[in-house]
């Protein structure tokens, strides 16, 4: 359950920060670092960071 909490309050942020660069006049340094800071706040949460199996996932099924 705590962390399911932990998992909802990172999203909470991550949803925030995306809002906030979206209506922001970002520069693309400032985009970096906001993509920076989501990259950092999902890798907490996810378990193992697996984040090669989903370009693995999309290859696959892209190949019907």
């Amino acid at each position: 359950m705590e962390n399911l909490n932990k998992q909802e309050l990172t999203l909470s942020r991550i949803q925030l920060i995306a809002d906030i660069s979206q209506t922001a006049q970002c520069n693309q340094q400032e985009f970096l670092m906001v993509m920076s800071l989501i990259s950092d706040l999902a890798g907490q949460v996810l378990p193992h960071n697996h984040s090669d199996a989903v370009f693995y996932n999309v290859i696959k099924d892209d190949r019907h």
